[in-house]
């Protein structure tokens, strides 16, 4: 049910998500001429087009991609709005807009799965929407109202959010099968050997030691997918999840090097804004989180906002053990 709805700008942001007429009018169930004629009364609304369309394709005007993302915020708010209202029923309802950092499945600890799993379990009237993204990006659309909870090793936290810690998750470096290294014996890698090849660094979060870090990188990513197939070109070392490489390492894509002297722990957090506690979808899917991670933390929305107000989780990004050896 929709209590606050205007179909124009549903229109509108369909058309554009989905790159034109033609692949909205089966998003939206409408022909592309019922389309069209939407288009054409909004414009006349806003006095102004919101679109270029025809043979040259479809594409936002200026004053458009501007309209295209305050219709996005103004129908984002009307879902929310109609979801507190309809929870006056006891009824599980409206988004739950979820952000995770990338390579989480493997992650045992954070059993993502398991929490979703439970949620799902209860009967729910729940449209639900996962976006993976950098701790930074996660950050910035929960601060803006694009998601609701988010789930990253959040290295600079700040005030406007509440931090709950969950669980860690180790780090080691590697090199892939045609990097010089691979085959080097164990006692002839330390860190002067390892620091005279290129490594590849994350565009968040940098989890290898000073020694080790570029000024001037050759290579940046902001995933670890990203981060694993440059390691295995041989051009590159690169930190990366022991959960997440196990596969490679048996299939012999990827070798460990110096496990005595390089490993890196990051500590995964849970961040909400406490104003989104107040929807029933939220506060229920944050005790399944917590749950399904074995916290002892019992959650609900008076502790969470009390927990805000004075004791914010410090942050612990990495327990580096690593020497110099000669």
């Amino acid at each position: 049910m929709k209590l606050l709805r205007n179909t124009l700008l549903e229109t509108f942001v369909a058309v554009v998500d989905y790159g034109g007429f033609s692949d909205a009018q089966f998003a939206l169930g409408i022909t592309q001429s019922a389309i069209s004629i939407r288009i054409r009364d909004l414009e006349t609304a806003l006095g102004y087009r919101v679109c270029e369309r025809g043979r040259g394709g479809f594409r936002l005007t200026e004053r458009g991609e501007i309209a295209f993302h305050k219709a996005k915020d103004i129908m984002r708010s009307a879902r929310d709005f109609d979801a507190e209202l309809l929870e006056l029923r006891d009824v599980t309802t409206g988004d739950l807009r979820i952000g995770v950092a990338d390579a989480v499945d493997t992650l045992k600890d954070l059993n993502l799965e398991r929490s979703l799993k439970r949620f799902l379990d209860r009967p729910n009237d729940v449209q639900l929407e996962i976006v993976v993204a950098s701790p930074t990006e996660l950050t910035q659309q929960l601060i803006t109202g694009e998601l609701h909870v988010a789930i990253a090793p959040f290295r600079n936290q700040i005030s406007e959010l509440t931090y709950t810690e969950l669980c860690h998750e180790e780090h080691r470096l590697f090199c892939g099968r045609d990097h010089p290294l691979f085959d080097l014996p164990d006692d002839k890698i330390d860190f002067d050997v390892i620091s005279s090849y290129q490594i590849c660094q994350r565009s968040y979060g940098m989890l290898v030691s000073p020694e080790l870090q570029s000024t001037d990188p050759k290579a940046v990513v902001a995933n670890m997918e990203a981060m694993a197939t440059l390691i295995e070109t041989g051009h590159f070392l690169g930190p990366l999840p022991v959960h997440f490489v196990e596969s490679r390492l048996q299939n012999g894509k990827l070798r460990e090097l110096a496990p005595d002297r390089l490993h890196w722990t990051s500590t995964f957090y849970l961040a909400i804004r406490s104003t989104n506690l107040h929807r029933r979808a939220v506060e229920l899917f944050v005790g399944d989180v917590i749950q399904s991670c074995g916290s002892d933390i019992e959650l609900n929305s008076a502790e969470i906002q009390d927990y805000n107000s004075g004791h914010q989780t410090p942050y612990t990004n990495a327990c580096i053990e690593a020497s110099n050896s000669s």
